[in-house]
């Protein structure tokens, strides 16, 4: 599963060495979620443009081989983080400290944790009294994540063009990459993200 989007992925985008810090091997008892996007090579105006492949872990009693050597950015996962999802909703429905990547320019993206069922159960969120036609399902997220940006860049990187509205809020980021790991040693899991839009 993680080769096959690796491949697709790479075939049609000029950054690799997006999935090398998944694990090579695990056992299929430790994996709690995972989610991996297949792109394909030609632009269809009628897909959303976000690729995705994530990965939590149950750690087991070796929680410190998962926490990686090198990193270029390190946070704790707060309302205060850059968050970038893939509907990218929280920068056309919500008024968060969330969207202000542009006043906090030291910050990386990380992924919408919320959207990992950590096994914490979920709230919901219904937005129709707001005018949006939307109920969303947010998991709740371990009080104690780590997050670990290891590759991210700001920029077009895909080998066809595309041309997508994005929100302004994005700003420089309204097309880039972010690859990482988070880790809650509370519940004993480890995430493996890569993300492109």
């Amino acid at each position: 599963m993680i080769k096959q989007s690796q491949r697709n992925f790479e075939d049609c985008y000029q950054v690799n060495g997006l999935y090398n810090h998944f694990p090579k091997s695990f056992s299929n008892q430790s994996v709690l979620y995972s989610k991996f996007s297949y792109p394909t090579k030609n632009f269809d105006p009628d897909i959303h443009y976000f690729i995705d492949g994530v990965l939590l872990l149950n750690m087991g009693e070796d929680f410190k081989n998962f926490y990686p050597d090198t990193f270029i950015y390190k946070t704790n996962y707060s309302d205060s983080n850059f968050i970038v999802d893939g509907s990218f909703s929280y920068y056309q429905y919500y008024d968060t400290l969330k969207i202000l990547n542009i006043s906090k320019p030291k910050m990386y993206p990380i992924p919408f944790f919320e959207n990992y069922d950590f096994g914490l159960d979920s709230v919901r969120f219904d937005l129709r009294d707001a005018g949006v036609l939307m109920v969303i399902d947010n998991y709740n997220v371990p009080e104690d994540l780590e997050v670990f940006v290891l590759k991210a860049g700001n920029g077009n990187y895909w080998n066809i063009e595309i041309d997508q509205d994005r929100p302004e809020t994005l700003g420089n980021w309204k097309n880039g990459y972010s690859s990482g790991i988070a880790i809650s040693r509370q519940q004993n899991i480890a995430v493996y993200w890569m993300m492109a839009w």
